[in-house]
């Protein structure tokens, strides 16, 4: 999920929900490759189904610029924001999320 970094939370289950609204392009009236995005997930850890809590849940949100790079591929480069009760991070991306 973004706003964890990799590996915050480990164990042997990992249960994950995650959405996102994409806006392509944006109305801009200059450019048809520059897009945006917002984003929610939620998700949480578990070494076995009887310790499966939902106070253990862990949220995220933000959201994000993407450029339409190689139009022929559909290949985008994305900078987002993501925010958590932890922090707050930047991330980049050549690529979409999912």
């Amino acid at each position: 999920m973004r706003g964890y970094y990799q590996g915050r939370f480990r164990d042997i289950h990992y249960l994950a929900s995650q959405i996102e609204y994409r806006f392509l392009p944006l109305p801009l009236g200059f450019s048809k490759r520059i897009g945006a995005s917002v984003f929610a997930s939620t998700g949480t850890v578990f070494s076995n189904a009887e310790k499966l809590v939902l106070q253990n849940f862990r949220g995220a949100a933000g959201g994000g610029l993407k450029f339409l790079l190689f139009p022929k591929k559909d290949i985008f480069v994305r900078f987002d924001y993501a925010m958590t009760s932890e922090g707050s991070g930047f991330y980049f991306f050549i690529r979409e999320a999912f």
